[in-house]
């Protein structure tokens, strides 16, 4: 071992044994961020389709693909993060003896080949992401991008530290072809070879290339490891979890979380009728009351924006983006962490964080608040940024149940919202219509509609909803879909006056009371009315209804939406 050789190991294995220990530090800091949050059992049945989505959203990109060119970039770049990997595992030994390499599998051609691949699309593929991203730079003239509000010097760094790292894979290969102690032949390592017919044949200059690789490396680590909201390096290990614990991992990738999450308090669902507010959590006050599932959320995010860049409420000027408000809760919840964690101790905790501790979850400027109620208030629960976010980040369950305390025990919400919720309370629908007008859309069909009372027989249940019940443009939908289930043939009624609203715009303004006690209505004149089989036009009741019988421990009936009926009833028809 020459003195170069010396020198690059001493800083190597010094190096390393400092990020290694403030990365242990930083992932045994996370975890108990994470533990902080409320129990949440759901997230651990079915284990096997769980992995199988995990497998399939992460090594096939079934999400990342929809946004084809970044999606195909991305896909390589982290294939090419776990080569790097073994490829700095490789320099430790190269440091020491440039001739060295991975015992086993260093010598086999088809690793070179593998390996010299995937860095040369890597490469390609993060100098393409590195594009997209100054292109679509927030300082751009065209004003705000999905980056608006994404730290960028972190995405950044991240991204030109894999350039480096992959940049001198290619180098101390080069190294090796020039001085004559290369594995593999041309054909495996082509572009190395091509190197080394230009580089000197020195191998000091091999093994400081390597201790270069080793020190970037480290140094990524070390600065993420001091810096614990830095998602954009983070996700890259913590996605793989979160994305295991989805709430629904039966969903196929990209179609949203569906229904709401019903409200817990402490891990168990709440019911109204035994809650009771001394003891129980009525929705979210504080950052820790969040789920643990909530708080790997926030940990996972990768600010990529996507969310950002598809929400409607961002797109029309309104003040919310579900990435902000994602990153706001993190930055708080990591803020306020030594608080959360020394328990009823907070003798020794610093000023920042007893500071931070006093903050309200939701609040105006003056106030201080993490999330302001404009941002809370201009979510629209459509679920676009669910359904963008490439590592499974739930935005609409968070927000409602930040409204859910704000609606339930703080008694503040929108003006517009109280109107609303008194009219689903009085009327049983958003208008306030009154229920006996409910049948008026009938009026206008040359045929009748048998009534689901209890005595007549029938075989779907068609439920009409409130809007193609009340709503003139929308009655033309309620007698299309009834004159082509007559046509059909299919033997079907109606509720009728007996139909009420399934309490879905209340549990997303965050009145769950008001929810359960319209859902509880719904499952009695369900039983009531001998239900087995439904078809819907309205698109909450086929998210809603069968959450509602669940949570009211009544029956379930078998639910359609009625789009997907239609080719068995077009096929009837003809």
């Amino acid at each position: 071992m020459g003195s170069v050789q010396i020198v690059t190991s001493v800083v190597a294995a010094v190096i390393t044994v400092v990020a290694v220990a403030l990365a242990v530090r930083a992932v045994r800091r996370m975890l108990a961020v994470i533990r902080a949050g409320q129990p949440d059992p759901t997230r651990f049945g079915d284990k096997s389709t769980r992995l199988k989505r995990m497998l399939a959203e992460t090594l096939g990109h079934t999400r990342m693909l929809k946004w084809s060119v970044v999606g195909a970039a991305h896909w390589f770049v982290m294939v090419a993060f776990i080569v790097l990997s073994l490829l700095v595992l490789e320099a430790y030994f190269e440091v020491v003896d440039p001739h060295a390499g991975l015992p086993i599998i260093g010598g086999w051609a088809v690793y070179g080949f593998a390996t010299e691949l995937i860095g040369v699309f890597g490469l390609a593929g993060i100098l393409v992401l590195i594009g997209i991203r100054l292109a679509n730079r927030p300082t751009r003239p065209q004003g705000r991008s999905r980056f608006t509000g994404s730290t960028m010097w972190q995405g950044y760094f991240v991204e030109w530290v894999i350039v480096a790292v992959l940049i001198c894979g290619f180098l101390i290969r080069g190294f090796k072809a020039a001085t004559g102690h290369m594995e593999w032949p041309t054909w495996a390592a082509p572009v190395s070879h091509a190197l080394g017919d230009v580089l000197p044949a020195s191998e000091a200059a091999l093994s400081i290339v390597a201790a270069i690789k080793i020190v970037v490396s480290m140094t990524w680590l070390i600065t993420i490891a001091t810096n614990l909201t830095m998602g954009v390096a983070w996700h890259r290990f913590a996605a793989f979890f979160n994305i295991f614990f989805k709430r629904d991992p039966g969903r196929p990738a990209g179609s949203g979380l569906g229904g709401l999450k019903p409200m817990t308090s402490g891990g168990k669902l709440l019911d109204f009728e035994e809650a009771d507010p001394e003891k129980d959590q009525f929705g979210i006050a504080s950052v820790e009351q969040f789920t643990w599932k909530g708080l790997l959320d926030f940990t996972t995010c990768t600010e990529c924006g996507r969310c950002q860049s598809q929400c409607p409420a961002w797109n029309t000027g309104k003040p919310l983006s579900p990435k902000l408000l994602v990153l706001s809760l993190r930055d708080h919840a990591y803020a306020k962490a030594p608080y959360l964690l020394a328990g009823d101790d907070h003798a020794n905790v610093d000023a920042l964080a007893l500071a931070e501790a006093q903050r309200p979850l939701i609040g105006g400027a003056e106030e201080g608040g993490v999330i302001d109620p404009d941002v809370l208030w201009s979510c629209t629960t459509c679920g676009a940024c669910v359904e963008q976010c490439p590592v499974d980040i739930e935005h609409v369950d968070h927000i409602v149940d930040m409204r859910r305390y704000q609606v339930l025990i703080e008694s503040s919400f929108p003006s517009e919202a109280g109107v609303m919720l008194r009219n689903l309370e009085n009327k049983g629908n958003p208008w306030g219509a009154p229920p006996n007008t409910r049948e008026d859309w009938t009026k206008a069909l040359d045929f009748e509609i048998k009534r689901a009372d209890g005595e007549v027989e029938f075989e779907y249940l068609y439920w009409v909803g409130c809007a193609a019940a009340f709503e003139d443009r929308a009655k033309k939908t309620a007698r299309a879909v009834a004159t082509l289930l007559h046509e059909a043939g299919v033997d079907f009624a109606i509720l009728g006056e007996g139909e009420t609203c399934t309490g879905d715009p209340a549990r997303r303004i965050g009145n769950e009371f008001v929810f359960q006690m319209l859902a509880q209505q719904n499952v009695e004149t369900l039983t009531e009315a001998k239900v087995t089989k439904i078809v819907a036009s309205c698109p909450t009741a086929s998210t809603r209804s069968p959450t509602s019988t669940r949570s009211s421990a009544s029956r379930t009936c078998r639910w359609c939406t009625t789009p997907s009926c239609w080719p068995t009833w077009s096929r009837a028809a003809s």
